[in-house]
């Protein structure tokens, strides 16, 4: 008797077969199984790749132990700087009321008027301007007015004049110092790893500078993207200077997975931004291992790339066939020859 299996494989288009088996991954997913330990190797439930719905339960389980030692309650005082994905942060916890510190009015509902926060190095004059008192004072002018160029123009105001530009950077730089001091609970996402660079100054633009400015100052600016060292070495300077005015605090980073809105350093949008989000959370990794204590990792990053069912099958490792067809019509369009 022909095998059954085989038979259908013969009567039944590969197209129609392999569009079954992708179909019948949802009840997989839906139906995992229990979550069982391996003791063959010795290894948690957390230590092997979950299936299914699972996902989600044992990211969960994992981010528990490395969060054990957070206290987190409704008098807590926390805080959060970074890209537009710690606005998330920052409206989650007003809305729930915790005790979320607000030492400055802010567009983006961060602790003080920083702006969107971008990249680690722009982080750290961030830092540095709020901790050293001879932090050079830096003001811009665009067709808007003066501006601050260590913080994100769409967040933060513009001046009739330099002077009163000066004086409210001042204030700012006061207040950013305070939040950092009063917080217990810092969450930091990094997100970007491409600046502008201006060579007069040798500071971090938080933005592109105005096309205005580009156009006076022809030469006087670069795009840059952060290797993996310059980062790490960066980011344990925004550790230590805090770790030095607060010396309870402790700081959670967070990977940002939203994606780059556009790129100056290559022709891939898509591809660049990836790699620089893999750089990034590879330095929190390497950073938090080196430290010993206070410093931990939220996944917002895995959960939004890992948790994929239109992309993976149940086993949320292998690829869907349907998926295997994207990446080669996409190799196929893609060559020279075709």
């Amino acid at each position: 008797m022909i095998n059954l299996r085989l038979f259908l494989r013969i009567i039944v288009p590969k197209k129609i077969r392999r569009y079954v088996k992708d179909t019948m991954e949802y009840l997989y997913r839906q139906f995992p199984g229990e979550i069982k330990v391996n003791d063959r190797h010795g290894l948690e439930v957390t230590q092997i790749y979950p299936k299914g719905k699972n996902l989600i339960s044992i990211l969960e389980l994992a981010t528990k132990e490395k969060l054990s030692a957070i206290e987190l309650n409704k008098k807590t005082p926390i805080a959060s700087i970074g890209t537009c994905f710690a606005e998330e942060f920052a409206f989650h916890m007003q809305s729930i009321g915790y005790n979320y510190i607000k030492e400055e009015k802010d567009k983006f509902a961060a602790s003080a008027n920083w702006g969107r926060v971008y990249t680690v190095p722009n982080l750290l004059q961030i830092v540095r301007y709020s901790t050293e008192d001879d932090f050079p004072v830096v003001v811009e002018e665009s067709e808007k007015g003066w501006f601050d160029p260590l913080r994100e123009t769409m967040g933060t105001p513009f001046f009739l004049n330099k002077k009163i530009a000066e004086e409210a950077i001042i204030k700012h730089r006061q207040a950013s110092c305070r939040a950092f001091k009063k917080c217990s609970i810092l969450i930091i996402t990094v997100g970007q790893n491409e600046a502008w660079c201006d060579s007069s100054t040798n500071m971090i633009w938080a933005r592109n500078p105005p096309e205005n400015i580009l156009e006076t100052r022809r030469g006087e600016f670069s795009v840059k993207e952060f290797n993996f060292n310059e980062n790490l070495m960066e980011l344990r300077k925004v550790v230590n200077i805090l770790k030095d005015i607060n010396s309870e605090i402790k700081i959670i980073f967070t990977v940002s997975p939203v994606a780059s809105y556009a790129t100056f350093s290559d022709k891939d949008v898509i591809s660049n931004s990836l790699v620089n989000k893999c750089i990034l959370r590879a330095v929190v990794n390497e950073l938090i291992a080196s430290e010993l204590s206070n410093l931990f990792f939220f996944p917002s990053f895995e959960i939004v790339l890992c948790d994929n069912p239109k992309n993976f099958r149940a086993d949320n490792r292998h690829v869907k066939y349907s998926t295997v067809d994207r990446i080669f019509s996409l190799l196929e369009n893609s060559t020279i020859n075709n």
